[in-house]
């Protein structure tokens, strides 16, 4: 029983805080009928291990390197946030407008009967032909999302090869599942982006590739329209570069610089790594590079809450 409780317990902060920027402490008591153990005897005891971490709660990193990891308080209230991860995932989908980025993440459990690709009538995770689980948007395809900083971008080449993340939250949807998708031509792309005061912006581009491993995942953009301006022209032709494999032409290590992130980076103006970065560091970033970054408009100091990377293909 003990272990059944310490189990939802552990469940229901995961998913109700999700570390967003980092987790909080959590000194909250389990019982069964014979004992009473607190949850700092059992990281004492270094029974407790949190997910994604080497170590006991508090001793291993999720997110943040400089942040140690340590459990949202429940206390009394455990009630009230089950309730209110229920309401979210019950919550309906509504995608038809650009609005807060919250508004589409929780959804339905996966539709297991596979579709060959979004349409405008497929909302919510999707398995697809092949396999691949997707998210579909009103005919979009999701290839990137970035919302609270839950999931850590700071990859290497591997992980943006084959994708990470859940397609419901924070995501990448992976260079080869993305070059095999946009391989045939007629694609789109679409990104909207939030700043952390509730400001929204949109950038789309009537065409929209990403190129073959062998050609190192070129960006292929052009066609743009929106209010955002135009940062990501500066990334056509731009060879995808991770941290332990940088492949940009800059005298500098780009993605080891600016927060290990995996972007198509490169050189701009003689110094510059990149206009629009937008697997960088989640959160409000004072350090110019460090953050999201969209330069055309917020400029490369500012960076921005929220993200959606997503294609469609005619």
């Amino acid at each position: 029983m003990e272990r059944r409780m310490m189990l939802l317990l552990l469940i229901a902060c995961y998913v109700t805080i999700t570390y967003s920027q980092q987790c909080r402490q959590v000194v909250t008591t389990v019982c069964d009928d014979d004992a009473t153990f607190t949850w700092t005897q059992k990281i004492e005891k270094s029974e407790l291990k949190c997910p994604g971490a080497d170590g006991p709660i508090g001793a291993g990193e999720i997110d943040h390197p400089t942040e140690s990891c340590f459990l949202g308080s429940l206390g009394t209230d455990i009630v009230t946030r089950l309730a209110k991860i229920e309401e979210l995932l019950e919550s309906p989908n509504n995608s038809s407008a650009l609005t807060s980025p919250t508004t589409t993440i929780h959804t339905a459990p996966t539709k297991t009967s596979p579709i060959t690709f979004c349409t405008n009538s497929s909302n919510g995770a999707y398995v697809i032909d092949g396999g691949l689980e997707v998210f579909c948007e009103d005919g979009w395809t999701m290839l990137q999302r970035r919302i609270d900083g839950v999931v850590d971008f700071r990859r290497g080449w591997e992980d943006y090869k084959s994708g990470f993340g859940r397609v419901y939250g924070e995501y990448w949807m992976g260079l080869d599942n993305i070059h095999e998708m946009t391989r045939g031509g007629g694609c789109r792309l679409r990104v909207e982006l939030w700043d952390f005061d509730g400001n929204q912006t949109y950038a789309e581009y009537s065409s929209f590739s990403v190129d073959s491993p062998g050609n190192l995942y070129r960006l292929r953009v052009s066609g743009y329209s929106g209010n955002a301006g135009d940062s990501l022209i500066h990334h056509d032709n731009r060879p995808f570069s991770t941290w332990d494999k940088d492949n940009d032409d800059s005298f500098y290590d780009c993605a080891s610089m600016f927060g290990k992130q995996g972007w198509w980076f490169g050189t701009f103006f003689g110094t510059n790594c990149f206009f629009v970065s937008l697997n960088g560091i989640w959160g409000q970033s004072t350090e110019t590079g460090r953050g999201i970054i969209w330069y055309t408009w917020k400029g490369l100091v500012e960076s921005l809450e929220a993200t959606k990377m997503k294609f469609r293909c005619d």
